[in-house]
């Protein structure tokens, strides 16, 4: 190997940076700010230490304990803000919430209409408890949800008080509840994102057919802090999530499509990003919305969104 070549790699290592800054710029103090500089200080010192069995480049999350983990279901039906309407469905959500995950092995914990407070200190309590025995934790959260115009921040109603949707996940990352550092956690969002309208389009199959292409392990190492994360919300940002009563569902329909489609895996022990992706397609194709026709939301479509940090596969 040549010296030039040994020179350019060496240089691009100490020209590693973030991407769009300039070189050097994560060690001017002129450039990070005061938080970055604090964090920056605190850094020196060393890195939080988490214990796992996994090796870094598994394919998998190991899913052998029993309960797996906590599932904690907070159900939301009354507010104190007379301007959100009652969910009635909420017990009826919770219930099938609760009936999917045991079903999974997982331990529920249901909790009904709590207040701002009440919430953030279940959750810091929950992110507190000795997770060494588990492997993954879930939550589920219903209720209201709405948008900061101003800032576009994504809000969600405890029975008193609205809090930032990242609350739910804050007190789980890796540096704050290092028991779950490298094991998943799933969080699952029934709350409308905001107020736009989606009507759809109409899919139709071609006349004719259209021609298709077909196509070691590591002794320790070190994970981003909001690794192992996926959150999936019931609708697209800045869309609503509805509620039915036909069909059998009797309530929200993400909820209804998630429950049954979880409920229905805990015997086949399929991998969870296809059940998820069963649970998009058929909330995106199978549901409308029918009210009254004057009502711009009539015959509105809606689709689940999924943002994840996971390194491996989760297979029940």
């Amino acid at each position: 190997m040549s010296s030039a070549g040994d020179a350019a790699r060496a240089e691009a290592q100490r020209a590693d940076g973030r991407d769009g800054g300039n070189k050097g710029t994560a060690s001017t103090t002129e450039n990070r700010g005061k938080r970055a500089e604090e964090y920056a200080q605190n850094a020196i010192c060393g890195r939080p230490t988490a214990h796992t069995v996994v090796d870094g480049l598994s394919e998998r999350y190991p899913m052998s304990r029993r309960p797996r983990g906590a599932a904690l279901i907070f159900a939301h039906s009354e507010f104190e803000d007379k301007a959100l309407k009652p969910r009635p469905s909420a017990a009826h959500d919770a219930e099938i919430a609760r009936a999917a995950f045991e079903a999974l092995d997982f331990q529920p914990e249901v909790f009904f209409d709590l207040t701002k407070d009440e919430l953030v200190r279940k959750l810091r309590e929950v992110s507190q408890r000795d997770h060494s025995g588990c492997d993954a934790l879930a939550v589920v959260f219903m209720s209201h949800g709405e948008v900061k115009a101003r800032n576009n921040m994504e809000l969600v109603c405890a029975k008193d008080d609205r809090l930032p949707t990242k609350e739910l996940w804050i007190n789980f990352t890796a540096e704050r509840c290092p028991g779950l550092a490298g094991k998943p956690k799933l969080y699952f969002i029934q709350a409308c994102r905001g107020p736009e309208v989606d009507k759809g389009v109409r899919m139709t199959r071609p006349a004719f057919g259209i021609p298709v292409q077909t196509d070691s392990i590591q002794e320790d190492y070190v994970i981003p802090l909001h690794a192992d994360q996926l959150v999936m919300w019931a609708s697209y940002p800045g869309f609503p999530a509805f509620t039915s009563e036909r069909k059998g569902i009797q309530g929200s329909v993400f909820i209804h499509f998630l429950a049954e489609n979880l409920k229905n895996c805990a015997s086949t022990s399929p991998r969870l990003s296809s059940i998820l992706l069963k649970v998009t397609r058929e909330v995106a194709v199978l549901y409308e919305s029918e009210i009254d026709s004057q009502n711009p939301y009539h015959k509105n479509k809606q689709v689940p969104y999924i943002h994840s940090t996971l390194l491996r596969e989760i297979y029940f």
